[in-house]
């Protein structure tokens, strides 16, 4: 091989590597292009998706944002009983604001509610057994349904709710 045999050689190789450079910094801003409005904002439902998978998981809340945030997670309470009368549990609230989450879908084996299984059970172990293990929990439920603001009373309305 002489000198302008590798000179030859050199060109071509330095004009490829240089075409593919100016191929990659075309594809660059025609991708930033894309991505990106002329103001240099992100597109807007690029942007919503980024906050949504950078929120945090949860919050710490103080002052009447706090309050407001601690009352409306508070338990699943008995309505007020008129005095004088024996006091009314409503068992399908307690249901519906709490029991449902499981024994709607069938959950980790939860028995769904109105199901032959659920009923079998009853008809097994009795149902001062079944209430007992919804105030104590079972297997992956846990005591009360995971409220123990919930009164025992609750919890055997919400039960006799499930078998009706």
């Amino acid at each position: 091989m002489n000198q302008s045999d590798d000179r030859t050689f050199m060109r071509k190789f330095g004009g490829i590597i240089l075409g593919l450079m100016l191929i990659t910094v075309v594809i660059i801003i025609l991708a930033r292009s894309l991505q990106e409005d002329p103001a240099g904002n992100l597109n807007p439902s690029h942007q919503a998706l980024a906050e949504k998978r950078i929120s945090p998981v949860s919050a710490v809340r103080v002052g009447e944002e706090g309050a407001a945030a601690l009352a409306a997670a508070q338990p699943v309470a008995a309505p007020a009983a008129v005095e004088g009368a024996a006091e009314a549990i409503d068992g399908g609230q307690v249901y519906n604001g709490l029991c449902m989450t499981c024994h709607d879908a069938g959950v980790a084996g939860a028995p769904v509610t109105g199901s032959e299984d659920m009923a079998q059970r009853v008809s097994e172990k009795g149902i001062d057994t079944v209430v007992a293990n919804a105030i104590n929990g079972i297997n992956v439920m846990p005591p009360k349904g995971g409220n123990p603001g919930l009164s025992d009373e609750q919890v055997r309305a919400a039960v006799e709710f499930m078998l009706n």
